[in-house]
């Protein structure tokens, strides 16, 4: 049986077993080649979209107030990929840490470790960022070029630069804002 969705009432009856099956025999290789392709790494595509699935079969009750089933189902798979890549580098980090000279045995000062955590949390924010936007504020920070050479190099206008830097600023500025509003709570 395939899961063929005409209208937001069709979605009433995936609390029945058969009409879920059907659902995600239709949903999860699509959502799996998804997150595939953003990961390039099958074994942990197919873990997310286990627990994807498995998180929208214990809340399928709720599914009938979604509006635009597809559309729902691919940001909860790309949001997936982004706290998995998120969990990563903090894991990544933390581990390289643990095994460098900076570890806090070492007599780190606190504002020592306050900075460090801050380009952890920049990092993670720029690994967030599009694709575009990710390269052009790595080339300005990481590298030191200026506008006009990124935009030379890129083959864009120096306004296009000068916009993704802006907005890449702006993405860090929100999810530092975030980590302070999380840390006063």
């Amino acid at each position: 049986m395939k899961f063929i969705r005409k209208s937001p009432a069709d979605t009433d009856n995936l609390e029945s077993p058969q009409k879920f099956e059907a659902f995600f025999l239709d949903y999860y290789p699509r959502i799996k080649g998804f997150i595939n392709g953003l990961l390039q790494n099958a074994e942990e595509a197919e873990d997310i979209s286990q627990d994807i699935f498995a998180l929208l079969w214990q809340n399928r009750g709720n599914l009938k107030l979604i509006d635009n089933l597809d559309a729902y189902l691919f940001r909860i798979a790309r949001n997936a990929v982004f706290r998995h890549i998120e969990r990563s580098l903090l894991f990544q980090n933390y581990q390289s840490w643990q095994t460098s000279d900076d570890h806090p045995e070492h007599c780190e000062t606190e504002a020592e470790l306050d900075a460090k955590e801050l380009e952890l949390i920049i990092a993670i924010a720029v690994e967030r960022m599009p694709a575009q936007r990710k390269k052009i504020y790595r080339m300005s920070r990481e590298q030191g070029l200026s506008n006009e050479k990124i935009a030379h190099e890129l083959n864009i206008s120096k306004r296009t630069v000068e916009n993704h830097l802006t907005q890449a600023l702006a993405d860090i500025r929100k999810i530092l804002l975030l980590v302070i509003m999380a840390t006063i709570v």
